[in-house]
């Protein structure tokens, strides 16, 4: 694996770690009330980015991104309740009066969400990365490169007595029609 590709394959690890760390940590503050530690911040950070790490070898399809994104929702929420200063159980666990079933749907929302959002973010990577390895498009190519080149001459010169007007019916329809609709004629 070349330097680059473990570049890329670090930086998107990260990215998703982050994002998955970030809305699971501010659900279960802003829900919860209780702060989480930076232990248990980092262990949860380390997972989602080993998580993804293992699974960003190459380009995988929203189904994957999203259940990944799903997992990591899970493993964190699970991570960040177990670790609470006052323990709390499963059966008495709420985040802002939501009952277990709503904080599970809530956890899946934002799953989805943010695993889309995601999953949006890698295609366009990977879009650029192939983007990238192509050779030049033709136009872009004679673009760059007519910039750099100094304007020359035509080589062919055509003389006025031999050039002929275009006098098909396109141009003839166009000059015909110009001017106003006859119908908004001024009175």
């Amino acid at each position: 694996m070349s330097a680059l590709e473990w570049v890329s394959r670090l930086t998107r690890a990260a990215v998703f770690a982050a994002v998955c760390v970030v809305m699971s940590m501010g659900g279960h503050v802003l829900a919860s009330g209780t702060p989480v530690t930076a232990r248990t911040l980092l262990v949860g950070v380390a997972a989602a980015f080993a998580l993804a790490f293992a699974l960003n070898r190459h380009e995988r399809g929203p189904e994957a991104v999203i259940l990944a994104t799903a997992g990591a929702q899970i493993l964190l929420h699970e991570l960040f309740t177990r670790s609470a200063p006052i323990p709390v159980t499963h059966a008495d666990h709420a985040h802002a009066g939501m009952p277990g079933i709503g904080m599970s749907v809530a956890h899946l929302v934002v799953a989805v969400v943010s695993g889309w959002w995601l999953y949006r973010g890698e295609s366009a990577v990977w879009l650029m990365l192939r983007l990238w390895g192509m050779a030049p498009l033709p136009k872009l190519r004679r673009l760059l490169v007519g910039a750099v080149e100094p304007f020359t001459t035509p080589i062919g010169v055509v003389l006025i007595a031999e050039a002929k007007t275009y006098r098909g019916p396109e141009r003839v329809q166009a000059i015909c029609r110009r001017g106003p609709p006859a119908l908004l004629n001024a009175r």
